[in-house]
């Protein structure tokens, strides 16, 4: 039960973070604007501001995994020690009520689990013509897929001692697919998710939903012994990259093509 209660207790702290942040987000917005009034080109101004952004975060979470890469192709000490601190945590944390929640976690993050998620939110998309939200949840969770695998190919590394795992699994270990792929997918959705809700406290907690989700996964795998906790962030940043970069190009893709649209219209 102290999971479940930690889960419950991660989402409402986000929640709130996220929507105390709300009037502080729509401040810079209204000060951004008022201060590009007289902007020679402020139509394309959102455009750079969505690049700036999207470079910043990729660059930060890029920053994170090449140093988390370097040190496991050094063999550094310290990135042993606490990859064995966290799976003795995690042996001697194991009771059946965790294990049955990490095991419905670890199920959710399964490349099966989040195809699933992603059909269950296709559908409504499709059915309402948003064919380009679709297109940009399919393709952006299908190539973070293919680029695990590659990223899992290229490091090789082994994964802990299966034989003391709850579950069985396969595969190299490093970077985590479920960690990666539930960044992916749950990112890729609370992008959506804040597109179409209208009213902040939705929108908070779709981001805080979405992000306790992903560390629960990630958490899970270590739990039931098959990744080290470098495997998971490690997956988590390699996640954040592919979604920035993905989410950005979409994004002023559609913002290119929509103020192209109404000077057309004003023309």
């Amino acid at each position: 039960m102290i999971f479940i209660f930690s889960f419950l207790a991660v989402f409402l702290v986000l929640w709130l973070l996220f929507f105390g942040a709300g009037p502080w987000f729509e401040r810079l917005l209204k000060r951004t604007a008022h201060w590009t009034a007289s902007f020679r080109y402020r139509d394309y101004l959102s455009v750079f501001v969505v690049l700036a952004v999207g470079i910043a975060a990729t660059a930060m979470a890029g920053d994170a995994f090449l140093d988390i890469a370097e040190r496991l192709q050094e063999g550094s000490p310290r990135l042993h020690a606490i990859d064995a601190m966290a799976h003795q945590w995690a042996r001697d944390t194991r009771t059946p009520g965790a294990t049955a929640f990490f095991t419905f976690l670890t199920l959710l993050g399964t490349p099966v689990g989040m195809a699933i998620v992603v059909l269950i939110a296709v559908i409504p998309l499709v059915a309402r013509g948003r064919w380009r939200w679709a297109a940009y949840l399919v393709i952006t969770s299908v190539v973070g897929g293919l680029l695990n695998l590659l990223l899992k190919s290229f490091f090789e590394r082994a994964r802990p001692e299966l034989a003391e795992a709850l579950r069985s699994a396969h595969g190299y270990s490093f970077p985590s697919g479920h960690a990666m792929g539930s960044t992916i997918v749950l990112g890729s959705l609370a992008y959506l998710a804040f597109r179409i809700l209208s009213r902040w406290r939705h929108r908070a907690a779709a981001l805080a939903l979405s992000c306790t989700l992903v560390l629960a996964i990630a958490v899970s795998r270590v739990y039931l012994g098959v990744h080290w906790i470098s495997d998971i962030a490690a997956g988590i940043a390699a996640g954040l990259i592919w979604l920035a970069t993905a989410t950005v190009a979409y994004e002023t893709f559609r913002r290119i093509r929509l103020i192209r649209s109404l000077r057309a219209a004003r023309s």
